[in-house]
């Protein structure tokens, strides 16, 4: 588990297609990038060597702190909040991303080609093991876009079942029905992080198109995976409540109304620095457009304390779930039924 800054030339690519010549095409990220030998992908991190489309970050993570491999944080932080509530997740994230989010808040490394961050060598085996060491009932990738990486998440997932670990991704979405079909069947929850819901101001500050991110989190709720949906609410942005309701409905009717759904505040960082953190109360806007259109799991995120950090029965209003911050204290038997009778919506 050395660290390096030596990349060299990776692993073979599974979600790959032959193109022309000696051109392949990627089929990890809705980018589907074609290239010759040498050039690499959006994401910096998937090159033709040759001839062969090779994953230049497989096993390696940035990880700048010594002792075991990973972050352990509380899975709420996801945030994922109907899914294994108060449990611990060993988190792993490399190099680069295929979007370019000009508010990035993990920019140091997003926006860093391979050799230019410190990475750590850490193969499947070793970080469910260390998931295990450290006490974390999952394993998680994310800080930047685990689909880059396909192969190493699909390999560390199957790794972490095998010690009996959950698995979890925090995603843009921007996938492949390939990259579903590979490694999909190897993931337990997901988050998808949803930047906005006009296509224009999508490419112009995120550098990538909204549609196949939708799709992206529609092929993944057709599967096994558990799913929430984060909204980063960014003012004067993607705030105003004909888009927020465009989405809600999306949710609703491309999802399904129990899909949680996380409206996030923004705070300054990056490029964008000009505008400020977003107010409370449009944050609380957004969550009842939600519930207006009838999204039953509704949460007020970054905002520690507020009444919509819990988790409460959609039929009754008897709280589940209690939470400040990253805090969870789970109220009811998550196996059973609420007061009123409904099933609880919460994979425990």
């Amino acid at each position: 588990m050395a660290s390096t800054n030596t990349i060299g030339e990776g692993v073979a690519a599974d979600l790959v297609e032959p193109a022309d010549g000696e051109d392949v095409t990627c089929t990890a990220c809705a980018h589907r990038c074609t290239l010759s030998p040498g050039q690499r992908g959006i994401c910096d991190v998937r090159e033709n060597v040759d001839g062969e489309l090779r994953l230049l970050t497989y096993g390696k993570v940035h990880d700048p702190t010594p002792g075991p491999p990973g972050t352990v944080d509380p899975i709420e932080k996801k945030p994922l909040y109907h899914f294994h509530p108060t449990t611990r997740v060993l988190s792993f994230g490399g190099a680069s991303c295929n979007f370019a989010c000009q508010f990035c808040q993990n920019h140091h490394i997003a926006f860093a080609a391979p050799e230019d961050i410190p990475l750590r060598d850490v193969t499947p085996t070793e970080a469910a093991t260390s998931a295990t060491t450290q006490g974390c009932a999952g394993v998680a990738w994310t800080y930047n876009e685990p689909t880059i990486y396909a192969e190493y998440v699909r390999d560390g997932a199957s790794e972490a079942h095998e010690a009996g670990r959950y698995t979890a991704i925090v995603t843009n979405g921007y996938f492949t029905a390939e990259f579903v079909e590979e490694v999909g069947p190897y993931l337990d929850a997901a988050n998808v992080d949803i930047k906005g819901f006009r296509d224009g101001p999508h490419v112009e500050y995120m550098g990538a198109r909204l549609e196949p991110t939708l799709r992206g989190a529609e092929l993944l709720h057709e599967t096994d995976t558990h799913l929430e949906v984060t909204y980063l609410v960014i003012p004067d942005l993607n705030d105003d409540p004909a888009e927020i309701r465009a989405f809600a409905e999306w949710v609703r009717d491309d999802l399904d109304r129990s899909v949680p759904v996380h409206f996030t505040r923004f705070h300054p960082d990056h490029q964008m620095q000009d505008r400020p953190a977003t107010p409370v109360e449009t944050l609380e806007t957004a969550a009842e457009i939600a519930r207006e259109v009838g999204i039953e799991f509704v949460y007020v995120g970054n905002v520690p304390g507020h009444a919509d950090n819990d988790t409460r029965c959609p039929d009754c209003g008897q709280i589940w779930i209690r939470r400040n911050g990253f805090r969870a204290s789970v109220e009811v038997d998550l196996d059973g039924a609420c007061d009123c009778g409904r099933q609880i919506d919460v994979v425990s």
